[in-house]
């Protein structure tokens, strides 16, 4: 295993804002990447933390990524929207439309809105968290599928089709912090094999597979043709491919509109997907006020539970992340030194000091 780097929170992400403005991005969406980044490492999820940078890096230098791209209206309704992000930083685009989304619902109930052209937009729970934070519930998912597509396959099949397609949801809470679910629909997360590749660590059983099929748990298995597998295994897989599909389709509608005229011969433009995300009032189905306090009495009630042998207590939804926030804010986020030696190349590439 390698050791890690222990970096400050805030120098580290300054660090991660001026490769991107270096790289071309305006201040305000180097601010939003940097930030978002860095709460995913604080969060405790380093699968998509500053080691997503040389990644962002080298889709920007191959032109895969317009780092000053602004995400624009498609077609806008009071409650519905279709949004282009136009190869733009995915989180940027993300974090526009949910607030766009969040104002519909304080306005109308409920909002919907797809996103189309959007590259990675980092972890989903950093927008469901916003959501919940200021009252509302959100919804978001992002997912595509279609022949070679992604890195899971369909549950009983041996090729590629899906990605990784997770969800998250946020729901806010009285007395208690709000409910925020994320998780991919794959066993583990693609950047979660990227970190355990760069700890030099085995990955859990039963989460990949190599290029003949065969049960692994050496990350490196993964890149050289092996492939993830849906969430439940090989007894209970389908729900794993069935949420997964699912997000896929949703994502589809992104592409709805596209020029019919201009589809070519009908047939589909693989991969089936995008981004998707739901914001709804509570206050639109009565009393904001109570459903709140129901659902904050609903969490501590849950964290009551009688802990099964060996778990010190019973979380939910949310708690991982508020506890990571708190230690390593106080101590620092660890960086494997693979991970380090990758943002040190970068650093040296835009003459960015590493804090």
């Amino acid at each position: 295993m390698s050791a890690n780097h222990l970096a400050p929170p805030e120098p580290l992400r300054a660090f991660a804002a001026g490769v991107f403005r270096a790289a071309g991005a305006d201040e305000d969406i180097a601010d939003e990447v940097a930030t978002h980044l860095v709460a995913a490492n604080l969060a405790g999820h380093d699968s998509h933390g500053v080691l997503r940078i040389p990644q962002y890096v080298g889709q920007i230098e191959r032109g895969d990524l317009h780092p000053a791209a602004r995400p624009t209206f498609v077609h806008e309704m009071p409650t519905t929207a279709l949004v282009d992000a136009g190869r733009g930083f995915g989180h940027f685009t993300t974090a526009w439309t949910l607030e766009w989304a969040l104002g519909r619902a304080r306005e109308h109930g409920l909002a919907a809105a797809a996103i189309r052209h959007s590259t990675h937009i980092g972890r989903l729970g950093t927008y469901t968290e916003r959501a919940s934070a200021r009252g509302l519930l959100a919804m978001v998912t992002v997912g595509n599928a279609g022949p070679g597509t992604g890195l899971v396959p369909p549950f009983g099949g041996r090729e590629r089709f899906l990605g990784t397609n997770p969800w998250s949801v946020g729901v806010p809470a009285a007395g208690h912090e709000p409910f925020v679910f994320d998780a991919a629909t794959s066993m583990i997360a693609q950047g979660k094999v990227h970190h355990a590749r760069a700890r030099g660590v085995p990955l859990p059983p039963g989460c990949i597979v190599d290029r003949e099929g065969r049960p692994s748990t050496t990350p490196t298995d993964l890149y050289a043709g092996g492939a993830l597998l849906p969430v439940g295994g090989p007894v209970a897989g389908h729900k794993g491919y069935g949420w997964s599909f699912a997000s896929a389709l949703f994502g589809a509608l992104a592409l709805a509109g596209a020029d019919e005229a201009s589809a070519g011969d009908g047939g589909p433009d693989w991969p089936v997907g995008g981004v998707f995300l739901l914001a709804l009032d509570p206050d639109a189905f009565g009393s904001g006020n109570r459903y709140r306090a129901l659902t904050g009495a609903a969490l501590a009630a849950a964290e009551s539970v009688t802990p099964a042998p060996g778990v010190p207590s019973v979380l939910v939804p949310g708690d991982p992340e508020r506890l990571s926030r708190t230690e390593r804010g106080r101590e620092g986020i660890p960086i494997p030194a693979a991970t380090w030696a990758e943002l040190e190349a970068v650093a040296a590439r835009f003459d960015v000091p590493l804090p």
